[in-house]
């Protein structure tokens, strides 16, 4: 088989490079998921399945770039499905969450770019769930240490019946 043109190397490069980032964002998506779930470990094997893949791809570069990069595009499209699949749900719990949609007939450098952008967002979406929830933990805390016990309760209401009843006497 023909070495493919230079251009093609160049679209083949450019589309292992986005995958390249694609993988890097999954990882780090799966580092803000919680540990040890069933959600991290399928991401974290699907990154480490991705980098076999885009080596594979960028050593078949020169002798085939456009099935390397056909080889990377999967490779990134894998990685999406499962950051939609371990990431915090969309509203109403269907659907593609934040996905900017690539269009089908753009080349693979564009989709493996869209799908790098789209893990980027999703690992922003899931840091922002765990920020969140540290957040409530913190409030419920706080409420629980500020509100005051029966006892206090008690003695305020002792207090407020016995002050009333001088200006009542009063009068």
């Amino acid at each position: 088989m023909a070495a493919g043109t230079r251009e093609e190397r160049r679209d083949a490069k450019r589309a292992i490079a986005a995958a390249k980032t694609a993988e890097r964002e999954a990882r780090k998506l799966a580092k803000h998921l919680p540990k040890r779930t069933v959600a991290r470990a399928r991401l974290e094997a699907a990154a480490d399945e991705a980098a076999l893949d885009l080596r594979a791809a960028r050593d078949e570069r020169r002798s085939s770039p456009r099935r390397a990069a056909r080889r990377a595009a999967r490779s990134a499209r894998r990685l999406e499905r499962m950051s939609l699949r371990a990431g915090p749900r969309p509203p109403g719990g269907r659907g593609r969450a934040g996905a900017d949609g690539a269009r089908a007939d753009a080349d693979a450098v564009e989709r493996a770019k869209a799908r790098a952008k789209l893990l980027k967002r999703r690992r922003a979406q899931a840091k922002q769930v765990q920020k969140m929830a540290k957040s409530a933990a913190v409030h419920t805390v706080g409420q629980a240490i500020a509100a005051p016990t029966d006892a206090e309760r008690a003695k305020d209401l002792r207090k407020r019946v016995e002050r009333t009843q001088r200006e009542a006497r009063r009068d």
